[in-house]
């Protein structure tokens, strides 16, 4: 396997597995460049900041059209053309909201099929990244990891050879800061707008596809007031929440930490279940114990526990993203000189899981591991 020169570090007895950024051949990201180093104390990025903006608030009334078609869920219509690149298990939810909320959408994946199936739908299929970006005003980037995003905006017929100046781009897709900073200086150079924008759940019983699916999700952004004023319609059609936290890169910032401490928080909650069957206690008597105590999280009443009891172990969200957001996190804290012992450790935990075949499952599937890990095993629900 391809490593990355990172010391190790030990915690306790166990051996932190060299990081990678593949366990599947393909290229890496980041593999050409030492981990960056920066003095301690304040940078000259700026610190994070800004406020929550709810609803339609502020929205200039030029972006809206009254409605008549009496669809559940806007009341008004947007008049941007929107386009949307990446069609994946969350993207292709993204784009049929966007389909209810606007006269003109266009799609593009990779993957034929994903655009025909919501063209279907309504949505003008594009041929290319580059065609898409032409007939857009608004862009919705939702995509798997740094080099896709990069392809999708850098290459021959991405995006960036087809926007107009003017056109604002929301990347939903969870990267490295680096790689929300190198796109949002290759767009300034095109005079284009780029926001990171990566979204989380956060509603109650609505993370993951669930949030998605309810339009409740919250969105984490990065990149230039302006952009993002202009950029709030599209954001509401989408979800409930969106904030500005500063400059380009602090939305995939704040976003790495987040799913840095969900994914500890779904390790932890494995264990404890593992152990709660080994002492006889199910997994609905623990629920509705921690309901009532300290141990209480939203990840586990909320998202964990529900998928564990309904059998629902399908992404969701995978453990092989999870794997991929604990690794950029890595790179984050090597940047600042931030040693993430429990971290490393997860990195470890999710390796082993992929290579036990678990890579496409949801997250969920971290407690059934545990449990039989411990030589226990937990009531899963048949999935329907």
């Amino acid at each position: 396997m391809d490593v990355r020169g990172v010391p190790a570090r030990r915690v306790g007895q166990w051996r932190p597995s060299q990081r990678q950024y593949s366990l599947r051949p393909g290229p890496r990201w980041g593999a050409d460049r030492a981990p960056a180093r920066r003095p301690a104390g304040p940078g000259p990025r700026g610190s994070l900041g800004g406020a929550a903006v709810r609803g339609t608030t502020g929205i200039p009334c030029s972006l809206l059209r009254a409605r008549s078609t009496g669809k559940r869920i806007s009341v008004r219509k947007l008049k941007q053309r929107i386009g949307q690149v990446g069609l994946g298990s969350i993207g292709r939810i993204y784009a049929r909201h966007l389909l209810d909320a606007a006269e003109e959408v266009s799609v593009f994946d990779l993957d034929r099929a994903r655009v025909d199936a919501v063209a279907r739908d309504g949505a003008t299929g594009a041929r290319s990244a580059r065609d898409l970006a032409a007939a857009s005003e608004v862009i919705v980037v939702s995509l798997p990891n740094p080099p896709a995003v990069e392809q999708a905006f850098l290459a021959d017929d991405g995006i960036l050879a087809g926007a107009a100046p003017g056109t604002v781009v929301l990347d939903l897709s969870t990267v490295s800061p680096v790689t929300s900073r190198r796109m949002y200086a290759a767009a300034a150079e095109h005079g284009v707008a780029y926001l990171d924008t990566p979204v989380s759940g956060g509603a109650p019983m609505n993370g993951g596809v669930e949030g998605a699916a309810a339009r409740t999700i919250t969105f984490m952004v990065g990149g230039d007031a302006d952009a993002f004023e202009k950029a709030k319609p599209v954001m509401d059609a989408l979800g409930k929440v969106y904030l500005h936290i500063g400059p380009s890169g602090s939305g995939s910032t704040i976003k790495l930490i987040s799913n840095m401490m969900s994914g500890v928080y779904t390790l932890v909650t494995a264990e404890a279940f593992a152990l709660g069957a080994a002492v006889g206690l199910s997994p609905e008597r623990l629920l509705e114990v921690f309901q009532h105590t300290d141990a209480k999280s939203y990840f586990m009443t909320d998202y964990l526990v529900p998928r564990l009891l309904r059998g629902d172990l399908d992404p969701g969200f995978s453990v092989a993203l999870q794997l991929k957001d604990h690794r950029l996190a890595a790179d984050l804290g090597d940047e600042h000189r931030v040693t993430l012992s429990l971290n490393e450790q997860a990195i470890h935990l999710y390796e082993l899981m992929v290579l036990q075949g678990h890579a496409e499952r949801d997250v969920t599937e971290a407690l059934p591991f545990f449990a039989e890990q411990a030589g226990q095993s937990l009531p899963v629900a048949a999935s329907g």
